[in-house]
């Protein structure tokens, strides 16, 4: 006698997990352009400076897919009220 199949069911992703994608992503590409920076030449704060700059400029583009399941998730957990 065969057990009946049950397809496995994918939990969406919790609040925190969500959180953590997002700021990875933008932590990775901080980490990517300092280090950009520093093999430019760059050193100290200058450097820190401009790779903050262009990595947040960046990470508005690159990041969006995490931002919007954020806001979802933050929507969702709120009952849909803004």
């Amino acid at each position: 006698m065969e057990l009946p199949h049950r397809p496995v069911q994918r939990r969406k992703p919790g609040l925190l997990a969500i959180n953590l994608r997002y700021f990875a992503v933008r932590a990775l590409l901080f980490g990517v352009v300092l280090a950009v920076v520093l093999l430019l030449g760059l050193g100290g704060l200058l450097a820190f400076l401009l790779a903050l700059a262009v990595s947040g400029l960046a990470s508005y583009p690159l990041a969006l897919r995490q931002r919007r399941a954020m806001i979802d998730a933050m929507e969702n957990r709120q009952g849909g009220q803004r």
